[in-house]
């Protein structure tokens, strides 16, 4: 299942979403998950039970995996824990740079626009090299919103010192359609590398869904 659809001539501004979408960090993030639990005194989790949860914000992911009871402890003991697990697994997913360097030869702006703990972001994107693509990195605990609220895409944006209608977010899950939707981004395209699959996002009505970068590349922005 798939939809396509050219981005608008307009645009000036690409605001990529971050796991899932750029990089493969997910075996980090499932590894953080199941040692809180079993620090917890909790089960160790599956992949996919990780899987199915993330999105949204730490936070949220923690509630959703064991309940309201022991989530205060569980969030502060992630952020504790993650960063000696980080970049465990930790890969750019294919088509990534390829794409980058080519919407930079065209003049475009770049960002990456995440829930994910803004520190973090930059230090994977430092680690895998990726930085020097990018005009903004926009994460949590920076600023008090996350996705979809669109007070965040609205600050993202003052910072570029660009425009929603001349924007497009790429993402790989409902909350980056949201997000787009709420902040009324001239379109959104989801690739299909992370938490959900072509029929999962096919519900909330992104303006494109592809397997990957190189397919996102050829048909939203005409690269071969």
């Amino acid at each position: 299942m798939s939809l396509d659809g050219k981005a608008p001539a307009s645009i000036q501004t690409v605001l990529f979403d971050l796991d899932g979408t750029l990089v493969d960090n997910f075996q980090a993030i499932h590894r953080a998950y199941s040692d809180v639990a079993q620090m917890l005194g909790l089960p160790r989790m599956t992949y996919q039970d990780v899987m199915n949860a993330v999105g949204g914000s730490i936070a949220v992911t923690i509630r959703r995996l064991i309940g309201e009871a022991q989530a205060e402890d569980a969030v502060r003991l992630y952020h504790e824990h993650f960063p000696s697990v980080m970049y465990e697994g930790l890969r750019t997913y294919d088509g990534v740079v390829e794409l980058l360097g080519e919407l930079k030869k065209r003049g475009l702006k770049l960002a990456v626009y995440t829930n994910k703990d803004a520190d973090a972001s930059r230090k994977i994107l430092d680690y895998l090299k990726l930085t020097d693509w990018f005009d903004g990195i926009f994460g949590t605990n920076d600023v008090p919103w996350r996705k979809p609220d669109p007070h965040f895409t609205h600050y993202v944006l003052g910072k570029l010192n660009a425009t929603a209608d001349r924007t497009i977010m790429v993402g790989d899950s409902p909350f980056d359609v949201a997000t787009a939707r709420n902040g009324k981004l001239a379109a959104v395209y989801c690739v299909t590398t992370g938490s959900h699959n072509a029929t999962q996002l096919a519900e909330h009505s992104p303006d494109g869904i592809f397997p990957g970068f190189a397919e996102l590349g050829e048909c939203v922005f005409g690269i071969k």
